[in-house]
């Protein structure tokens, strides 16, 4: 359980944040449960041990709210195995008032990048960083390397720390999941590198292409040249549905042609009535992302809250109607559906 490095003007990266209150909205002192903003103290700790019985990896930071005085976030870390976690303890928060409102994910400050950072002996002055960015229009997703002079002189740890930092400051922690793929800290300026507005527009760019709900064709051989279709939501990211963390695999054997694909229109048809009904036992308790046919076999690759045990229930009851198996594992992060959703 740890504090998520923050700057607030010029300030080390291991400081405390402002002002806090633990969860559920019990006071940690007198009335505004104020606590001092510039050292850690008993009521810090409090929250620290709370937080890390919900599990380790959950980071925390104070700052300044949006629309109250100030904002506890709660944050996996970047880590997609507990963003869940993150996202069920921001249902359960108290309403935003006017002194707190609360977050699961480090939020985008961008004038952060005006400030100087102070890790591991050095101070960075963040105003040197400079990107460069490449987009990635098949995949929907900007690969981005990041370059400050201060580099050379860090450890490689130290640098994928700022690295990280830097992206989550400039984009948010959600919109680097979302929208960026590879990530590398340059030692050496290349040609080319940019300030970071131009790694916001790249993203704009990229998200104002994207459609969530349209779904997109794609074919492909085994090592045996036997085709495969599917179809699959490439727009669709892990990070819009941080609950759906449980990879449902729906299987169903149909009557074939030689090459494995369906025989006919009403074997086509027979597999849409399974997959619509599939859709009305998830309802909004889940999301079908990919649907493949390959070698006899259809499977509809879905999510669902892996906390739902009725959904898993539901999904159970209705597969051998379908004529269908069911197996279904963790994968908060969608790695298995990634060859789909980029």
């Amino acid at each position: 359980m740890c504090y998520r490095p923050c700057i607030e003007g010029e300030v080390a990266a291991d400081a405390p944040m402002p002002t806090g209150r633990p969860l559920g909205g019990q006071g940690l002192g007198p009335e505004g449960h104020q606590i001092d903003p510039t050292k850690p103290s008993k009521a810090t700790d409090a929250l620290s041990e709370r937080l890390g019985a919900i599990h380790p990896d959950l980071t925390w930071q104070f700052g300044a709210g949006e629309g109250s005085q100030h904002c506890l976030t709660v944050s996996s870390g970047g880590v997609a195995q507990v963003r869940p976690l993150a996202e069920r303890w921001l249902r359960a928060a108290p309403r935003p008032d006017e002194t707190w409102e609360f977050r699961s994910s480090q939020q985008r400050d961008p004038n952060a990048l005006t400030n100087v950072l102070e890790i591991a002996g050095h101070r960075l002055d963040l105003s040197d960083t400079r990107f460069h960015v490449e987009s990635d229009a098949d995949d929907l997703r900007i690969h981005v390397g990041v370059h400050h002079p201060a580099y050379a002189s860090l450890a490689e740890e130290v640098r994928g720390q700022v690295t990280f930092l830097l992206l989550d400051w400039l984009l948010g922690e959600d919109d680097v999941e979302r929208w960026v793929g590879h990530v590398v800290s340059l030692t050496e300026a290349p040609a080319g590198l940019v300030i970071g507005r131009e790694v916001v527009a790249a993203v704009s760019d990229i998200a104002a292409r994207r459609e969530p709900d349209e779904w997109t064709m794609g074919q492909w051989e085994d090592r045996d040249g036997a085709p495969g279709l599917a179809r699959f939501r490439r727009g669709v990211r892990w990070i819009d549905h941080p609950m759906l963390d449980r990879h449902q695999v729906l299987s169903a054997g149909y009557a074939a042609q030689d090459n494995g694909l369906p025989a006919d229109s009403t074997v086509l048809d027979q597999l849409r009535h399974v997959e619509s009904e599939l859709e009305s036992v998830l309802g909004s308790r889940g999301l079908i992302v990919a649907i493949e046919s390959h070698r006899g076999v259809r499977t509809c690759h879905a999510y669902t809250d892996g906390d739902d045990q009725n959904v898993d229930a539901a999904l159970a009851e209705a597969a051998p109607r379908w004529g269908a198996t069911l197996a279904a594992r963790p994968d908060p992060a969608w790695t298995e559906v990634r060859q789909f959703t980029g």
